[in-house]
């Protein structure tokens, strides 16, 4: 789809049911969801997963990818779906801090907010856990076991072959890097989310592992006193639980959302 000149790589399942938008986090792609479009898809559940600019193969163009940036760009392709009700969005790190923005900016086209292990709490000082700095890493990775490695490392768990080959091509891509690079900057020099989360009017989930390496669950205070969010926190579970724990995250989404 072509989106304010920018061409954007996506899927829609065109399932019958309440329609879902599905964003990936620092570095990741439709393939993030491998393990959850086509189950949600079962669930009464229309699913809609993108490639945001800079990554994946969508466009990648030499811009400074703030997060006003994308949460102006996913209100602008929901828009260019025409779908005439609310939508869900399922954002995962720097996904689900654009998430946040868009129902905070754009609160009449979100229906219900599903935010995993989301980035935008972290205070400014944050200088990066480990983990993230090791993950920023995978840029200089010259082989798909590189990659490999610095994903087990992350997700503290074992990475599928065929994801790290994924990963690895994405990133060697023209621009790939440095919309990388760029996310990262933009998503932490943004306005903190913590002092306004309260203007999020969507029911909100949150789910979030206790094992997450990259942003610790430590950061989830705000949240916890949101008056319309309920909280799941997963044990045995690193940055991506609908990786980690793929059956339990799509049945948890398909209930939340179709409750």
């Amino acid at each position: 789809m072509n989106v304010d000149d920018l061409l954007i790589r996506y899927i829609d399942t065109q399932s019958k049911g309440k329609s879902v938008l599905l964003i990936h986090g620092l570095g990741g792609s439709i393939e993030s969801w491998m393990n959850n479009i086509d189950t949600l898809s079962t669930k009464k559940l229309r699913v809609i997963a993108i490639d945001l600019p800079g990554f994946g193969s969508s466009d990648k163009p030499q811009i400074n990818y703030t997060i006003d940036f994308y949460t102006k760009f996913v209100a602008k392709f929901i828009n260019y779906l025409k779908i005439l009700s609310p939508v869900s969005i399922v954002g995962s790190s720097l996904g689900g801090h654009i998430a946040a923005e868009v129902a905070i900016h754009y609160y009449k086209i979100v229906y219900k907010l599903v935010l995993v292990s989301p980035a935008g709490v972290l205070p400014i000082s944050f200088g990066g856990t480990p983990a993230l700095l090791k993950y920023a890493n995978i840029l200089k990775a010259r082989t798909v076991q590189e990659v490999k490695r610095a994903l087990t490392y992350v997700d503290n768990n074992s990475i599928d072959e065929t994801y790290a080959h994924i990963v690895y091509q994405k990133l060697s891509m023209p621009g790939a890097k440095e919309a990388f690079l760029s996310a990262l900057r933009g998503s932490a020099r943004s306005a903190r989310l913590n002092r306004r989360l309260h203007k999020i009017k969507a029911d909100t989930l949150l789910i979030w592992g206790k094992e997450d390496r990259i942003i610790p669950v430590k950061f989830i205070e705000p949240f916890i006193k949101m008056k319309n969010c309920r909280l799941i926190l997963l044990e045995n579970c690193g940055h991506r639980p609908h990786v980690d724990k793929a059956e339990f995250f799509n049945n948890i989404i398909a209930d939340f959302i179709n409750d």
